[in-house]
Order: C-alpha cells, then structure tokens, then sequence
C-alpha cells in the first residue's frame, strides 16, 4: 500500500505543470540618447520605466529599415526583444515614432519571457534623443 500511495504521488507530481507563468499588462517609459553606432545599427541607450518592472537600462540596436532590437536590464533580470519602427515626420520639431515589439527572451526571473505589444515616441530633429512609450502584455 505504501508503494502505491508513493507511485500516485510521483505522478500526481509529475502531472503538475513545472511552474506557473505570470501575465502581466505593462507600460514602459523610456527616454534614449543616441551612444554610436554597431556596425551600420544606430545605437540608443537610456533609462526605461516599467509599471510591472520598475526602473532598467535600455540598449537599441536600429537598423536602417527601422527594425531593431533592444536589451533591457532590470534589478531581478534581463528582457531581449524585436521591434519594428515607422516615422511620421513632425515638421521641424522632429520625427514621431510608433511601431510594435516583441519580447522574445530574458535571463534571471525573465528568463523565459515572451510579449508584444506597441509603442510611440518622439526624436529630436538631429535623432539623438527620444523619449517613448510602450503598452503590451509579458508572460514569464
């Protein structure tokens, strides 16, 4: 009887799934300046604001197509993602950006994150700053 009762815990155990995924609805702020260049990438870092996060470190990559990706630090792990950018010119007070993400990866607590969503954003006439805002969902 104890063999059994020990066999149907293992499997009652093994049923359970490994661990239970949070879903979170997040809005980011970030503000970026423009660091230099990878390659032919633009190269923007600068402090992002997460609702669900808190406070990270930003780095863009933008390539001239206006696809991108983007590393961000947070105190308890790191969120890798894709984005895809548009541009609306806004006259001579600089270029108005809106686009979508995707996160597609992490280390730490966010190791296995995944997410989208979309953004908006404003850069200065000569590119090299921008502030943005982000709103989507992240499961991790």
């Amino acid at each position: 009887m104890r063999t059994l009762g020990l066999a149907l815990l293992v499997a009652g155990l093994a049923a359970l799934p490994a661990s239970a995924r949070t879903t979170r609805v997040d809005t980011v702020t970030a503000t970026v300046h423009k660091t230099g260049r990878s390659g032919t990438d633009l190269v923007y870092t600068g402090i992002v604001r997460s609702k669900v996060f808190g406070r990270g470190h930003v780095t863009e990559y933008v390539a001239g197509n206006l696809t991108g990706r983007l590393v961000i630090r947070y105190a308890k792990g790191t969120v890798r993602g894709t984005t895809v950018a548009h541009v609306k010119h806004a006259g001579g007070n600089g270029v108005d950006v809106y686009g979508t993400y995707r996160l597609t990866g992490g280390s730490g607590r966010y190791k296995h994150i995944r997410g989208h969503g979309s953004f908006t954003g404003h850069s200065s006439p000569s590119l090299q700053t921008a502030t943005f805002r982000q709103h989507g969902r992240a499961s991790y």
